[in-house]
């Protein structure tokens, strides 16, 4: 077993020599092997323990169990208790994802204050293999398919090469003592169904399953490589980054096998999940103005390319959206704006109410912006001469104070082209030498 975890930590250089590692122990048999290990190992370590103070006494045992390995160790103990309850009440998560957020963000945060190179776990090939399981069930692609990293930023995993079963031989043999968490023979929760019900169908059908997953791990680590060298060659090809914008081209996607897997790849950085991807990718041929949003940004296609920004972009908070020349429709403090764009004739017909805007696209500076008014925001008003406060304006309209900051903009350059079901503006009416108009009906 020792000579396995030196070989591991080396073949896949997750310590170097002369760094220092954080343990995290729980008290339990697979944490304890591995600090058995890492004490006979030439590494610099100290140990790490979260009382989660879910399970009573039992949580203070573990704990007293962890301070008193460290003392026999001779080694810095670094301890916290959590009140995990509240917490995963105040973020609306099960216990189980609280805790987790709450261990690794107080090992990161010890790790980095001490000085310590890693933080080192003790997931194995078992936990991988529920892993797979759990990520198969829910849908996974290729990085999923991997079970658990053995490295994830300053994480390491020196364990995933060995069994449950090789490391109960190892605590025996070595007599080594650890705390049996009872929680883990409940099958309440998703890992112990899958751990006492589902993996030993799958040993009774493939009684190496161990071996075969170890090498199904492998090609899948592999396979992803491959897939992120022909993911970032056909991002050259397919993407262009324009200032604060990506621009991804429609003809070279749309030439790509599965393109809506590709699109995902370019895009997740910007917070669009799988299903947006599909979407975008089976519209791909609509006109052009059609939107999607993530949380952060926002898309629109516009003739040849879809055209990525974040959603407030250039204007701080609030609400704010380019439109370009091509789109057609957008939505913004609960209104939809529908864009037409005409020649002009004798029979046409200006607006009668506030509601619609018609303005000489000849005098307008295109991408438009729609965005939250802001202090200190001025236009000159249809019929005036001067400038006026967009504040005075919603004040002589009495619009109520907690409606204000609903009130957008249309922005042209550095000019306000209209205070939209209020006012347009003078300077880009329709005139008698106006040629073509854009008129926008809000709704």
């Amino acid at each position: 077993m020792y000579d396995h975890f030196i070989d591991y930590i080396r073949q896949h250089r997750l310590l170097k020599t002369g760094q220092r590692v954080l343990l995290a122990v729980s008290g339990g048999l697979d944490s304890m092997v591995m600090a058995d290990l890492f004490k006979r190992s030439p590494y610099d370590f100290a140990i790490a323990h979260c009382n989660f103070q879910l399970r009573g006494d039992d949580s203070k045992l573990d704990e007293q169990t962890v301070r008193l390995l460290a003392e026999q160790y001779n080694t810095r103990m670094h301890c916290t208790r959590f009140d995990t309850k509240r917490f995963a009440r105040q973020e609306k998560t099960s216990i189980q994802m609280a805790a987790r957020t709450l261990r690794y963000r107080w090992l990161e945060e010890t790790r980095r204050v001490n000085g310590y190179d890693a933080i080192a776990t003790a997931h194995h090939l078992d936990d991988a293999i529920e892993t797979l399981l759990i990520h198969l069930a829910r849908g996974t692609g290729i990085a999923g398919m991997k079970g658990i990293p053995r490295k994830t930023n300053n994480v390491i995993r020196p364990l995933l090469f060995a069994t449950r079963s090789s490391l109960e031989a190892f605590a025996a043999e070595k007599n080594i003592r650890f705390r049996e968490d009872r929680s883990n023979i409940e099958t309440k929760y998703t890992r112990n169904k899958l751990r006492h019900n589902v993996v030993p169908v799958f040993k009774s059908i493939n009684p190496s399953l161990h071996e075969s997953m170890r090498q199904f791990f492998h090609r899948m680590e592999g396979t992803e490589a491959i897939f992120r060298m022909m993911t970032e060659d056909r991002r050259k090809a397919c993407t262009k980054q324009s200032a604060d914008e990506l621009h991804v081209l429609i003809k070279p996607l749309q030439e790509l096998p599965y393109p809506d897997i590709f699109l995902y790849e370019f895009l997740k950085e910007y917070g669009f999940n799988a299903s947006t991807c599909r979407q975008i990718a089976a519209g791909l041929d609509a006109q052009s103005g059609k939107r999607h949003h993530s949380d952060t940004h926002t898309l629109v296609r516009d003739r040849d390319r879809l055209i990525v920004f974040a959603q407030n972009n250039a204007c701080g908070d609030g609400i704010c959206i380019k439109i370009d020349p091509g789109v057609q429709e957008v939505s913004a403090g609960g209104c939809t704006f529908r864009m037409e764009r005409g020649t002009m004739t004798p029979s046409t017909q200006l607006p009668s109410d506030a509601k619609t805007l018609m303005a000489d696209m000849n005098k307008l500076v295109f991408p438009l912006l729609l965005r939250s008014w802001l202090a200190g925001d001025r236009m000159i008003p249809l019929g005036m001469k001067g400038h006026k406060k967009i504040s005075d304006i919603l004040t002589e309209e009495k619009i109520p104070l907690h409606k204000k900051k609903e009130i957008v903009v249309l922005v042209s350059g550095r000019d306000i082209v209209w205070l939209p079901g209020i006012r347009a503006g003078e300077p880009f009416k329709i005139t008698g030498t106006t040629l073509k108009y854009l008129k926008i009906s809000m709704t």
